[in-house]
């Protein structure tokens, strides 16, 4: 017959909880990153013309205060795919996405940069965990869940020639890029010289990185050639 002791039971509860919060850490720091259901190309088209009318006019709002600040920003992730397949906001997102440089937002004090979006209207927070801004509109008109603008801040590694996300759960896994996938690491010659721009929308232009796709071959390694799966949706 089996005997359970009280020091094994503790053991084995112990080496259980140690299971799960390594399990658990697994998920949040390899899991997806800002667009989870972009890397599976398969989706609905959910949002109603009006929702993505407002997405735009909110993301042209980040873009002029960005320019006002002399801050590099870019396409980059869904709203990236969106110019390039269709010269607009995907039909299936509720947010968009700028890329940023952290060492021109560290040039800024912090307070008078989120008091100027709050002075233009708009409501901007910090994931200290990822390394992003999140913003809002204060007079949303969206039914449900207001469309966002999220500004993706990266940090030039210059040992390895490469630009990384930041955010403090990433700052606990090596800094390696081919070691660490969730740093979303691509090399620092597509944001070297004049960036073009391209179109997105109605009658704006956004930098883009230099090569178009070529960032997306950094960010989405195992789909970025693969057709979009989409349903209830014109594309056209």
């Amino acid at each position: 017959m089996l005997r359970f002791s009280l020091y094994r039971m503790v053991v084995l509860l112990c080496v259980a909880i140690m299971l799960y919060t390594v399990y658990r850490w697994c998920r949040i720091l390899f899991g997806p990153g800002p667009e989870p259901d972009g890397r599976q190309f398969q989706h609905t088209c959910n949002m109603t013309e009006h929702y993505r009318h407002e997405l735009e006019r909110l993301f042209e709002r980040v873009h002029r205060l960005l320019e006002q600040h002399g801050l590099t920003h870019f396409l980059c992730y869904g709203t990236l795919w969106g110019q390039i397949r269709m010269a607009k906001m995907l039909p299936w997102r509720e947010k968009a996405e700028f890329c940023v440089l952290n060492e021109e937002l560290m040039r800024h004090e912090e307070a008078r940069f989120i008091r100027n979006f709050y002075a233009s209207e708009l409501r901007i927070h910090y994931l200290h965990s990822e390394g992003i801004y999140r913003i809002f509109a204060q007079e949303s008109t969206a039914q449900h869940a207001p469309p966002y603008v999220e500004l993706v801040v990266f940090q030039l590694d210059e040992v390895q020639g490469m630009y990384k996300r930041i955010g403090w759960k990433r700052r606990l896994l090596p800094p390696n890029c081919d070691w660490t996938p969730s740093l979303d690491c691509f090399p620092h010659n597509l944001l070297q010289g004049t960036l073009p721009k391209r179109p997105l929308g109605h009658h704006h232009h956004y930098t883009v990185p230099m090569g178009g796709i070529e960032l997306q071959k950094y960010h989405y390694p195992d789909s970025w050639w693969k057709e979009v799966k989409v349903r209830n949706c014109n594309l056209q």
